[in-house]
């Protein structure tokens, strides 16, 4: 940072999860989110952050990076600590106001039209979409509890899912994890607000819309409207109906299975998270099939 560090503070708003303090020294400020050994995962996850941001395209709408610490201290075990640029930003309001909503979904859409660089990984390779394949197969006891409404389509849905390599294909940027959590917001006066991106620890490249069908089910579990409401109001440009559709799909299997796993190291609310989202993706998917 240049300087001892004299002073700290949460950024404002985000004094209930700690994940983000302002630290001030005698030559300036920097925001900082810095992760101990009790959270091994989001460790990995900050690790892999740094080392996207280090190969994604200038354009990516996210906080600028100054600097990063990965080390095991004396003591004290491994440390990740990531530093930004000092900025005017905070996260969306509890519970999102209409324009911080519009500012996300404006956010997912414009990510999408950034080319991918050269090295990402396919998204339909990050995600599984073989879950349902998987649920058809395995029928854990779990799924019939899950809703009623699966009784008799996981074959089906297994069947369009089938076609989710093609469907998600593309080559522009996709985050992977837009959520609340991900999203910070810059105020610009007369109520107009943008959007940037953190927590780029999975990017990959797919079709244009993936982002957006990846974040309204957390949108909506958030109190958001619907997403078909949602994409009414920010209509996605070259969406096509069925790849639409198959990526919903595909993108709710992965959810639901992933929700009935057993929970990650630190991060023991996780799957009932999960399961909240699946089940809106779920309504989502109901919404387009018509049943």
């Amino acid at each position: 940072m240049g300087g001892r560090v004299i002073g700290s503070a949460p950024l404002t708003g985000t004094e209930a999860s700690g994940q983000l303090e302002v630290l001030q020294t005698a030559t300036g400020r920097s925001i900082v989110r810095a992760v101990g050994p009790e959270a091994p995962l989001t460790q990995d996850r900050m690790a892999a952050e740094a080392a996207s941001l280090a190969m994604l395209p200038d354009d990516v709408p996210t906080l600028a990076r100054e600097w990063f610490v990965d080390e095991v201290l004396p003591g004290a075990g491994r440390w990740v600590v990531l530093g930004y640029r000092n900025e005017p930003v905070r996260p969306p309001h509890d519970p999102w106001d209409e324009a911080d909503l519009a500012a996300a979904v404006e956010l997912a859409i414009q990510i999408g039209t950034i080319e991918a660089p050269p090295g990402l990984p396919d998204t339909a390779d990050v995600i599984d979409v073989g879950a349902w394949a998987t649920l058809a197969e395995t029928r854990p006891p779990g799924l019939a509890a899950f809703t009623p409404w699966l009784a008799d389509k996981v074959d089906h849905l297994a069947d369009i899912a089938r076609h989710a390599g093609e469907a998600m294909a593309g080559k522009t940027v996709v985050h992977g994890a837009l959520r609340r959590e991900s999203i910070m917001i810059t105020d610009h006066g007369w109520d107009a607000t943008s959007a940037h991106a953190v927590d780029w620890f999975t990017p990959s490249q797919g079709a244009s819309f993936l982002d957006v069908v990846l974040l309204l089910p957390h949108l909506r579990v958030d109190g958001a409207p619907p997403p078909e409401v949602l994409l009414d109001h920010h209509p996605l440009p070259d969406a096509d109906p069925e790849a639409l559709t198959c990526a919903v799909t595909a993108t709710a299997g992965a959810l639901v299975l992933e929700s009935m796993r057993p929970p990650e190291p630190g991060m023991p609310h996780g799957r009932a998270v999960q399961r909240e989202v699946a089940h809106a993706a779920l309504e989502w998917l109901r919404s387009r099939l018509g049943n």
